[in-house]
């Protein structure tokens, strides 16, 4: 993937991980009661997961996981 490409996905995503999380915290979720209390915690580990992948997006960790010629 192009570097640039990379990291603008990575920013989106951060966004929309930022978003969700959000919205989980401060939005209506914390009315909800029963079994959409899974959901809800679903919807939060799967924000802190796109958040995680934003990074690795962003900043790649190696230079194997780089995506420019430029770091080989």
């Amino acid at each position: 993937m192009h570097p640039r490409l990379s990291r603008i996905t990575g920013m989106v995503t951060l966004l929309l991980g930022f978003a969700v999380t959000f919205w989980v915290v401060f939005g209506r979720p914390h009315y909800w009661e029963g079994d959409m209390v899974w959901v809800r915690r679903g919807l939060a580990l799967g924000s802190l997961g796109a958040i995680s992948l934003a990074a690795r997006l962003i900043f790649p960790a190696a230079r194997g996981d780089a995506p420019d010629e430029a770091s080989e």
